[in-house]
Order: structure tokens, then C-alpha cells, then sequence
């Protein structure tokens, strides 16, 4: 991971952050949970107003986990139509891990940023700890097409 001078400040909604502190309790029978991260941003700043929950046909593994693309698609649809919030990222517990994000993880980052069709410059992704016996810990990451790097992820009261 490298360093990134003009990294923008990163906050999250105290909505967002139950959504995830919620589903995250999830990973307790040590499989990956996780949803979208939605909000806007500027050049100095990224919101994030939203995050999803992974829907009823996610599919969860110990080191892995996959969305549930149509549910993702209904609460993108949701959160546009609220605040015009869009598509900036994705949360996801590692159960057993560290907070960093693995090989897969960053491949999976990697081909969105690549996707022409989302025209995408950064992504961001919240790594929460799964563990049921601790308060859950999140690390934010801030990855572009050739850095990642973990950034302050600042608690919005709304």
C-alpha cells in the first residue's frame, strides 16, 4: 500500500454506520457479510449517506462475499431518489482477518475501477472486524487505479 498526499476526508452518516455496525454482527457464524457504500463527493471530500445491507440472495463465504446485484440495484435506486446519492464503494466484514484488504478484494476493486462503463476514479471500501465478542472495528480504504491506501473515516451526525 502507498501514500497518497491530497487523500480526500472521508465521513459517513450515524445511519450508514448502523446499517453496517448492524449486519456486521452477521459475521459472527464466520462468513463475510457486506453491502454498498453510497454518498457523493468533491474534490476534497466523499459523504457517504447510505450503506446496503447484502440482500436476501448474497452469497457468503469465510473469505469472500458477494452482493446481491438486483438488491444493491433497489437500494441504489432508493438512495438516488432520496439525496442523489450514487454508487461510491462497498463495506464488508473479514470475520477471522486483518483490516486490510486481501488479493481478491483488491482485484474485485481493481475491475471496477477499470470498468469504463462506471467511470469510476476511486473506490472506496470499509473493512469492518467480524469478531461477536469485540465492538466492531472499520478501517476505510481509498483505492485508486494504482494505490490503496487506508484512510480517516470520519463519523457525520446527522
Amino acid at each position: 500500500m502507498t501514500e497518497h498526499r491530497n487523500v480526500p476526508s472521508i465521513s459517513i452518516t450515524d445511519s450508514a454506520l448502523a446499517t453496517i455496525a448492524a449486519e456486521s454482527t452477521r459475521s459472527s457464524d464466520g462468513l463475510e457479510t457486506g453491502g454498498i457504500l453510497l454518498g457523493s463527493e468533491t474534490a476534497h471530500a466523499i459523504w457517504i449517506r447510505h450503506a446496503g445491507d447484502p440482500g436476501p440472495d448474497a452469497c457468503r463465504a469465510p473469505q469472500n462475499f458477494l452482493r446481491d446485484l438486483q438488491h444493491a440495484q433497489q437500494v441504489a435506486h432508493e438512495a438516488w431518489t432520496c439525496d442523489g446519492s450514487q454508487w461510491i464503494g462497498e463495506w464488508h466484514t473479514h470475520p477471522f482477518g486483518d483490516l486490510t484488504p486481501s488479493e481478491l478484494d483488491l482485484d474485485s476493486y481493481l475491475r471496477h475501477l477499470h470498468d469504463p462503463d462506471l467511470q469510476l476514479d476511486y473506490f472506496v471500501a470499509i473493512i469492518v472486524s467480524g469478531n461477536a465478542n469485540t465492538t466492531p472495528l472499520a478501517v476505510a480504504w481509498l483505492i485508486e487505479r494504482h494505490r490503496a491506501q487506508e484512510v480517516p473515516l470520519r463519523r457525520e451526525h446527522a
